[in-house]
């Protein structure tokens, strides 16, 4: 997903208009049209908070204000995301959708697990809804 660099090898860009780091705290914090960008992942927020761990590695990602999220087919978006790196999960809160190709899932909250593809959907404030398209006769994906 996102930050799985130690895998992949492949670099992390952050673009926003501001960045405050704390070292004694191990946080790094963009503020301002934030971009992130590696491989096949995009996310935009308009506040990014990165937690490290003892040894500068990225744990855990919050993004705060109109997120958004777009991964091969699939894109997300929500108020509020949290990005785990240790269990590959992403949890969007607040106004949350998911989507791949064409299909839809909303709630107040979706916890999507990036590795296996899975996806549980909550709905505290508003009920859970869903919008699947059939496939078209004869094609396949």
């Amino acid at each position: 997903m996102l930050l799985s660099y130690a895998q992949t090898k492949k670099p992390v860009v952050i673009e926003a208009d501001t960045l405050r780091y704390d070292k004694k705290a191990q946080i790094a914090i963009y503020e301002g049209n934030v971009t992130v960008k590696s491989d096949d992942f995009r996310l935009f927020s308009e506040k990014l908070k990165i937690f490290l761990d003892e040894n500068g590695d990225i744990k855990k990602i919050i993004a705060e204000g109109n997120v958004r999220f777009y991964k091969g087919n699939r894109k997300g978006k929500s108020d509020r995301a949290e990005y785990y790196r240790n269990k590959d999960l992403i949890v969007l809160l607040g106004n949350a959708e998911l989507q791949q190709d064409n299909n839809i899932i909303e709630g107040d909250e979706i916890i999507y697990h990036m590795d296996t593809e899975k996806a549980e959907v909550v709905g505290k404030n508003k009920r859970v809804r869903t919008i699947f398209f059939p496939e078209e006769k004869g094609k396949k994906k």
